[in-house]
């Protein structure tokens, strides 16, 4: 049995990370896609077993994809994790409010995504995963609402910086850092949240048929 992932991030270098560390764990099909759009349409398309998604990402974002696919009857079910370096109370609440499945916080280590996979599935149905085997029971979503109270310890012990890290990246070359103040990212993300509303419409309106 082959168990699949989607990624959708719009950095083509995390999208290789988050790949070679599902591939590790028995997802050996993955689906990339590097906007909230592509990602409706593949997983529709293709009805995943788990999605890892950004919040911050150009045309739709995360959010926002993550609503419109709790939405979408055969979207639903799908576990999905949310991955950002914004890991304030309120992006928390907004990914626990929509429906994620689980929340990592940048920069992470394999062993954060591990631990996500864990706490959905299970160390059973993990390890059949790996082996390609069907899983016996069903799952039961880890719930981040803890987090809310504290999102900076729960992050902040033992993380790795991505940059340097070669634990799931040995072979990638880091991009060069580009210093984006967070208010010009959070600002971006509320602007391209609203001009999205329209093209969603659209876009269900299209599945629909």
């Amino acid at each position: 049995m082959e168990y699949s992932a989607l990624i959708v991030d719009d950095d083509i270098w995390m999208q290789r990370i988050l790949s070679k560390a599902l591939q590790c764990y028995g997802f050996t099909k993955i689906f990339l896609a590097s906007n909230g759009f592509e990602g409706i349409a593949l997983a529709v398309e293709h009805q995943p077993n788990i999605i890892i998604m950004d919040i911050l990402m150009p045309e739709m974002s995360g959010h926002l994809t993550l609503k419109v696919l709790k939405h979408i009857h055969l979207t639903k079910d799908i576990p999905i994790i949310m991955v950002s370096a914004l890991s304030d109370s309120e992006n928390l609440r907004l990914a626990v409010k929509y429906g994620t499945a689980g929340f990592i916080s940048k920069p992470f280590t394999r062993a954060t995504i591990y631990e996500k996979l864990l706490s959905i599935y299970g160390k059973e149905n993990l390890d059949l995963i790996a082996k390609g085997e069907p899983i016996l029971n069903e799952y039961e979503y880890y719930d981040d609402l803890n987090l809310l109270d504290d999102t900076s310890s729960q992050f902040d012990d033992n993380l790795l910086d991505l940059s340097t890290e070669t634990d799931i990246s040995t072979d990638v070359e880091a991009p060069p850092k580009i210093n984006i103040p967070r208010e010009q990212l959070i600002q971006s993300y509320q602007q391209d949240e609203k001009s999205s509303i329209e093209s969603i419409k659209k876009l269900l309106l299209k599945i629909k048929k």
